[in-house]
Formats: structure tokens, C-alpha cells, sequence
């Protein structure tokens, strides 16, 4: 995150949840893994238990968009800490969508990484496609997990906001258990309109709906 916001952590925060902070379903629930120090050892000895024996690790980063291409470079860099051997695909955001929905094997136009950066209001509540592990996303490598959708489901039969919450806690664990993605942290964008300009509405995206400008 100080790749691309800076540190000043008035503008971003650590993101040990997959739901979207001051929103109602936030929690932490099994984010501990996401907190406290990252420890390069530790991590080298279990890819080594993971059997990883020098193959190339696609890595797919858009270079039009400033914030994935920072994160890209980051990734790598800590991936060759690692000894992974990293073919980075330093793409354009048009052929990391159209090549993230390749199935192929990497190095035969699949992949295993790429960076995206979803808004707040999308991962207010379950209903965000990047948490789905019904095996039909390719937004997330067709990721397949009967626990996480049990838990999906579970909040769309929820009668109660308690239920809600309760619901989007183990769905919380259970994604972050299975590594779903890895949710890098939350940031603040900042907006500049000139003062002619009213009827702005506050959202994720700029909406120039009702917008006018006074001469």
C-alpha cells in the first residue's frame, strides 16, 4: 500500500477482512494471519513444504493503471525474495481481463496472479464476486469451495442483521482459510472539483448526474 498511496495512514489502512471497513458486515474473523510481521523465513520454509521445485510463476500487472503496476513490482520483488521464479507479464488492464479468463495452463496463456482493485461498495456484502467459490468466477480462478458457499448462502437466508453478521464472520475465516485472494488493504481516493461545479454526489465512481456549472 505505500507503493501506491504513500505512508501517510490517515489514507489507508491494513485489510484483514474481506468486507469493506465502517460498513456493517466488517470483521476481522481469521484475518489474524494478515496482521503483525511478515516473516520472509517462515514463508520460504513452507513453499518448500508445498513442494515448489522452481516453476515459473505467472504474474500479471497492468502497467496503464498506476496502482496495479505498483503492486505488480512489489509482488515480484518479494516473489524473487522467496526464489520463486516469476515470469512477470507487465500487460495492459484490457489483456489482464482477456487473459484472466484463459483456463489455460500459465505459460500456455493462463496465469496464477494478477492485481485488481475492487470499490468499497463492492465488498460491502457477500454478494461480491471476487468472494464466490461456486467454480464459475473467473474473476478469482474459478475458485471452488462448498464451506464458503455454504456461508454465502447462509447470509441470503438471514431474517436478521445478527444473522448477517454472524454469517459474514465464518464466511470471513472460511475464505481467508482457503485464500480466496489476498486482500491488500483499503485507500482513500481523493476527488478536486472546481468550485463552479454543484450537485456533486458522493459515491465509489464519479456521477455527473444533476452536476451543473454556475458561470
Amino acid at each position: 500500500m505505500h507503493a501506491f498511496v504513500g505512508t501517510d495512514e490517515k489514507l489507508w489502512k491494513p485489510m484483514p477482512s474481506y468486507f469493506t471497513p465502517g460498513t456493517p458486515l466488517y470483521n476481522e474473523e481469521g484475518g489474524e494471519i494478515l496482521k503483525g510481521p511478515r516473516r520472509l523465513d517462515a514463508a520460504k520454509r513452507l513453499l518448500d513444504a508445498s513442494g515448489y521445485a522452481g516453476q515459473r510463476v505467472t504474474s500479471m500487472a497492468a502497467q496503464d493503471l498506476p496502482h496495479h503496476k505498483a503492486w505488480g513490482e512489489v509482488t515480484v520483488d518479494l516473489l524473487q525474495r522467496l526464489a520463486v521464479n516469476v515470469d512477470h507479464a507487465a500487460i495492459d488492464w484490457g489483456t489482464v481481463v482477456a487473459r484472466r479468463a484463459q483456463q489455460n495452463a500459465p505459460g500456455q496463456g493462463g496465469w496464477q496472479i494478477y492485481h485488481t482493485s475492487p470499490s468499497g461498495v463492492d465488498c460491502a456484502t457477500p454478494t461480491n464476486i471476487l468472494i464466490r467459490a461456486d467454480g464459475n468466477s473467473g474473476a478469482n480462478g474459478w475458485a471452488t469451495n462448498p464451506a464458503v458457499e455454504t456461508e454465502i448462502a447462509a447470509w441470503f437466508d438471514a431474517t436478521s442483521l445478527g444473522e448477517e453478521k454472524a454469517a459474514a464472520r465464518r464466511l470471513n475465516k472460511v475464505a481467508l482459510d482457503h485464500a480466496l485472494y489476498a486482500p491488500l488493504g483499503v485507500c482513500m481516493r481523493h476527488y478536486a472539483w472546481r468550485k463552479s461545479l454543484s450537485g456533486i454526489t458522493q459515491g465509489p465512481l464519479p456521477l455527473f448526474w444533476g452536476v451543473s456549472k454556475t458561470v
